[in-house]
């Protein structure tokens, strides 16, 4: 599959990691979407409040000690398994 393709190529440094998405869009078009995502600052005409009521609705005052790095991917997973981009049941696997 695409993500075991990409896993496989040989790691090459980049000075403009969006610019090298843009290039292989073509190859790789849902890890692109993905990373475009996760990289880039999107502008939004979502109320503040809205945003940071979803992050509440996953991120549960149990789990408040989770570290950013974390709070981003659950967040990015949870907006891109709305989208479709991630199948729950592979997200059920991990």
């Amino acid at each position: 599959d695409k993500l075991n393709s990409y896993l496989s190529t040989d790691c090459k440094h980049v000075n403009n990691v969006l610019m090298w998405w843009t290039q292989w869009q073509a190859t790789y078009p849902t890890l692109c979407c993905m990373a475009l995502n996760y990289l880039s600052i999107s502008a939004t005409s979502v109320d503040i409040e809205h945003i940071f009521s979803c992050g509440q609705l996953v991120l549960s005052h149990v789990c408040n000690h989770l570290l950013a790095q974390m709070t981003c991917a659950i967040l990015c997973l949870s907006s891109w398994s709305l989208l479709g981009l991630v199948k729950d049941e592979d997200v059920l696997k991990v």
